[in-house]
Parts: structure tokens; C-alpha cells; sequence
């Protein structure tokens, strides 16, 4: 090879490697972008997923007293039916144990 051919040859590899350096810091920025944007999603992700038990907890206990109140015979019939539950429930766990 002739010298200019070897400096041609030298000067293309730099160049090649400053745009592959280039491209790194680029991309490691972009990196670091996307990870602060997942990281707040699933900041996000995690406080819906708490909202949305919050809302069936909630939707549950409104749905337990409409339940109860709307027995017939109202409150004191819901109190005497859950208990009767309760005492079936017994029941099934005893004889589970035995």
C-alpha cells in the first residue's frame, strides 16, 4: 500500500470510530431517558393498581350494605341470616377437623 492509501485507510477508521462513539453517548442518553420514563410508569402502574383496590374494597362494602338492607324484613333479618351463615360455616369447619 502506498502512504496515502494508508492514511486515507487511517483517517476513515477515526472517523468510523468517532461516529460509533458518537452513537454510543446518543444512545446511552436515550437510554437514560427511557429508563426515568419506565421508572415513572410504573410509578404510575403501581399507584392505579392501589387506587383500583381501593375502589373494589370500596365497591364491596357498598355492595355488602345494600345487600344487607335490602333483605327482606330489613336489618335485623340480614343480622339473623348472616348469623345463620356463620353457625353453617361452623359447622363445615368442624367437620373438616374431624
Amino acid at each position: 500500500m502506498t502512504e496515502i492509501s494508508e492514511l486515507n485507510l487511517v483517517e476513515r477508521v477515526e472517523r468510523n470510530v468517532e461516529r460509533v462513539l458518537s452513537q454510543n453517548a446518543e444512545l446511552r442518553e436515550a437510554n437514560a431517558g427511557l429508563a426515568a420514563e419506565n421508572a415513572r410508569l410504573e410509578a404510575l402502574a403501581a399507584s392505579q393498581a392501589a387506587e383500583i383496590e381501593n375502589l373494589r374494597t370500596r365497591l364491596d362494602r357498598l355492595l355488602l350494605h345494600k345487600s344487607v338492607t335490602e333483605v327482606s324484613g330489613g336489618v335485623r333479618a340480614a343480622k339473623l341470616r348472616i348469623n345463620r351463615l356463620l353457625k353453617d360455616v361452623d359447622r363445615c369447619i368442624a367437620l373438616m377437623n374431624k
